[in-house]
């Protein structure tokens, strides 16, 4: 039983950009890499030991989702993001062995702090993790601007939440609650998995109409709406008491992309 986070990459990672606070056995311990994005089968590694690989298989420390038992293509064709990484976990049981199951990105720094966090992490305990980019909503009603609040149905997004947890919460529930943004958190095994689930059933429910004028048409542009609707999770489950946030700090770095020579399509 432990943690274990599941870094999300498309073409390229290296240990040695994010990784700098842990050891080469923490690493090995607490995180796995997990390779998307089948149409470029070639990825390359850079070891936090300064060794590079272009991986043809799987190895203990890295998944290929497309290789896993249970696999959905179209998550990715359609441009779910990281969010296919939350139902492949999910559906291939890959969370069973642990007490918490945490999601980030191969362009997400680990700091110091969040270092700590980790190494630190109450097991069997109530507090989740995420990046907490604000408030998600005003005494006012007013969202936070990258809530995106005219291109992402919130109404949606809540009602298919109560439709799925059968709750009947407004969006009051939404008021002085953080946005948390980036697909990244550490959650409680059972939250987790509730998180996933919901996932999967909106990812059918959202496409394609999400994806069609008068909303957004790029790819990436469904990974944006599950991204928020994972933010309308925690403010929910917040509101029902089930678990403590706090800030998870890790620092988005835009320079990585450009290092490892990798294009970000999903911002259109």
């Amino acid at each position: 039983m432990g943690v274990k986070i599941f870094v999300v990459f498309h073409k390229a990672i290296d240990e040695r950009l994010i990784f700098e606070p842990f050891s080469k056995a923490e690493i090995d311990r607490l995180f796995t890499l997990y390779a998307v994005n089948e149409k470029d089968s070639s990825k390359s590694v850079t070891w936090i030991t300064g060794q590079k690989s272009v991986l043809i298989r799987a190895t203990s420390n890295v998944i290929f989702e497309y290789h896993l038992s249970w696999y959905d293509r179209d998550l990715q064709l359609q441009g779910f993001c990281e969010t296919s990484c939350y139902v492949h976990i999910l559906k291939n049981k890959l969370y069973e062995r642990y007490d918490y199951i945490g999601v980030s990105q191969y362009d997400m720094r680990w700091s110091p702090p969040a270092a700590t966090t980790v190494r630190n992490l109450e097991l069997g305990g109530r507090r989740a993790y995420g990046l907490i980019c604000g408030v998600l909503m005003n005494e006012g009603g007013h969202y936070h601007p990258l809530a995106f609040a005219t291109l992402r149905d919130w109404d949606f997004l809540l009602s298919s939440y109560n439709n799925f947890f059968s709750t009947r919460w407004d969006k009051r529930v939404l008021i002085n609650k953080p946005l948390t943004l980036f697909q990244t958190y550490i959650l409680p095994r059972d939250e987790f998995v509730a998180l996933a689930s919901w996932l999967e059933v909106l990812c059918r429910e959202v496409y394609p109409w999400a994806n069609q004028p008068p909303y957004e048409t790029h790819w990436g542009v469904l990974g944006g709406y599950t991204e928020r609707a994972e933010s309308l999770f925690v403010a929910a489950r917040l509101h029902e008491g089930r678990f403590r946030l706090e800030h998870l700090n890790l620092i988005h770095d835009r320079s990585i992309p450009i290092s490892l020579s990798v294009s970000k399509d999903h911002y259109g």
